[in-house]
């Protein structure tokens, strides 16, 4: 009966002359390495960190700066904005800015002969109009400026 030769070094035929020849080979040994995650944070090869404090800081400092800028434009805006409020028969016109600021008032000959108190109601409904007005406009100017922001859901809006 023939045997195996367990020399790694025979040839492909045993050269004592007991069959051909096996080799054994022992188990190869992988060294472990330690697994990096580059992804998340960089490792130090641009990948940049999205937790990065500085960077986070400085968008922070972006964001406020184009709010501030759109709040000025649109205060700008409502600044230079007026409205014309009337009374009922249009006797009396009030303008108030966007920015309820009175600007003018305007009494018609007409509502000046009805007397002192019937002028003081006119003036009133014509200075409730138009701070109506300039109120609807503020709010109008004001979901403009969320929706330019991004901010969802600018109807939501007082």
């Amino acid at each position: 009966m023939a045997l195996a030769c367990k020399s790694v070094r025979c040839a492909p035929t045993c050269a004592k002359g007991r069959g051909p020849a096996v080799r054994t080979v022992a188990p190869v040994r992988r060294s472990r390495t330690a697994v990096q995650v580059k992804a998340l944070f960089g490792g130090g090869q641009g990948g940049g960190n999205p937790f990065d404090m500085g960077k986070l800081m400085e968008s922070v400092k972006k964001a406020q700066a184009m709010v501030q800028q759109e709040t000025q434009r649109v205060q700008q805006e409502l600044a230079n904005t007026e409205f014309d409020g009337y009374d009922e028969d249009e006797t009396v016109r009030v303008v108030m800015t966007g920015n309820q600021e009175p600007k003018s008032v305007d009494v018609t000959q007409a509502a000046m002969d009805a007397g002192a108190e019937e002028v003081s109601r006119r003036v009133t409904l014509a200075m409730k109009d138009a701070h109506g007005k300039s109120v609807a406009g503020m709010k109008e100017k004001m979901k403009e400026l969320a929706k330019n922001l991004g901010i969802p859901n600018p109807g939501a809006l007082p």
